[in-house]
């Protein structure tokens, strides 16, 4: 797949660079734990990479390392399994109800308009860029009027090829009748205006702010080996993939369980699913000290996600 070839190539790049600045090639055969200590500082101090940077790219190489020892028969200096970085655990942005609210009313200049209604579809469906880009009306699928009728999504997904079925409520049905024209009615035809996942990104900075999402997150980071920690508006950190965190944060905490949410976002390992469930942990806690503490008798509102209609 395209993204993987990228993914190793950038790889290619950082191992490139330690050999440009070390004077000498990296040679499998003699590539050892000492060797890979070298490579992790250059890239760590040098070039300033993230930890989860440094984690990709000891993955690529492991998975290297393992094809050529097992497929192409070459010794190695190391066993791969020994050059795993652990990955840092990030946190994820995802939008509450009222955020959601916000986006919907917000008053836009037209050509923000679609970049915010396709960005609420997602949150409404939990697809990512990739799948909501090439959704045709062959997608479509009625459902009978035994399992309560309705009309679902059936796509297979761009990044994982799994088969995944999303039932449509109202609030993302309404976002598709709004772009349902004569020439989007073709089974080949796109459903929604989507563009470069770049200009959504950009589109989305503007909309968010002019939605009023401007309350501060911490964001942190490690860079050189030293955590950063900045404030940050929630506007300057949305992209479209908050869109899917916030599908999967808001299913839970309206009481979709676990294994559903898994079938419905595609996930191969129920393992995935359940980051989600450990930031929902923090409303479960929440209404623990409620339900049983007696200091605090007013339950907060989750309003569904599906309640809130896009703005006209």
């Amino acid at each position: 797949m395209r993204n993987t070839l990228r993914h190793y190539l950038v790889s290619r790049n950082w191992m490139a660079g330690f050999e440009r600045q070390a004077g000498q090639p990296l040679i499998v055969g003699t590539y050892d734990l000492a060797t890979h200590e070298a490579v992790l500082r250059y890239l760590r101090l040098d070039r300033k990479l993230a930890q989860n940077s440094l984690y990709t790219l000891t993955k690529n190489l492991s998975a290297f390392l393992r094809y050529l020892r097992d497929d192409r028969g070459q010794q190695l200096a190391v066993d791969p399994a020994r050059l795993g970085v652990p990955a840092a655990d990030l946190d994820m942005l995802y939008l509450t109800a009222d955020d959601l609210t916000a986006l919907a009313a917000a008053v836009l200049p037209s050509s923000l308009v679609p970049a915010r209604d396709v960005f609420l579809f997602c949150c409404y469906t939990g697809l990512r860029y990739s799948d909501v880009h090439q959704l045709h009306g062959g997608n479509f699928s009625d459902l009978p009027a035994s399992a309560g009728g309705g009309r679902a999504l059936r796509l297979t997904q761009t990044k994982t090829r799994t088969s995944v079925a999303v039932y449509l409520t109202q609030p993302a049905t309404l976002i598709l009748d709004k772009y349902d024209c004569p020439e989007r009615t073709g089974q080949g035809a796109r459903l929604l205006p989507v563009l470069a996942n770049q200009v959504m990104n950009r589109y989305l900075k503007r909309v968010a702010r002019l939605a009023g999402l401007s309350r501060f997150v911490e964001v942190v980071e490690v860079r050189g080996g030293e955590v950063l920690k900045t404030a940050t508006p929630v506007w300057e950190l949305v992209s479209m993939h908050t869109a899917r965190h916030t599908f999967a944060v808001q299913s839970l905490m309206r009481g979709m369980p676990v294994a559903v949410l898994q079938k419905v976002m595609g996930h191969a390992k129920i393992t995935t699913t359940m980051i989600y469930a450990k930031v929902v942990e923090d409303f479960q806690h929440h209404e623990m000290r409620r339900v049983w503490g007696g200091a605090d008798t007013t339950s907060p509102v989750i309003d569904s996600i599906c309640a809130v209609a896009p703005a006209a």
